[in-house]
């Protein structure tokens, strides 16, 4: 699966705050639900502590397993993403 359409660009334009190490990203759902798919691709090889974090305070979680259909974003319990973006939870801080 390729990362969704302009990810890059907006992980190059992020900013960053220096005084507390994070950076912060503004992006799409389907940027949020691809960044989701790496956090899971990445847990897969034993470091789930990333995705865990992005579930939790982002409300996006992949996993193939649960989604119902191979590859889909699935939500465990969380809010949607359209849910957190239609809170405020669009802006991605890179915490973490």
């Amino acid at each position: 699966m390729a990362p969704a359409d302009g990810l890059a660009e907006q992980v190059r334009a992020g900013s960053c705050d220096h005084g507390i190490k994070r950076r912060q990203l503004y992006l799409t759902q389907e940027q949020m639900e691809s960044v989701a798919y790496g956090l899971w691709l990445h847990r897969m090889t034993g470091s789930a502590a990333e995705a865990n974090r992005f579930g939790r305070e982002y409300g996006v979680v992949h996993g193939p397993a649960t989604a119902g259909n191979e590859g889909a974003p699935a939500v465990d319990g969380l809010p949607s993403a359209a849910g957190a973006a239609a809170q405020g939870g669009a802006g991605v801080s890179g915490r973490g």
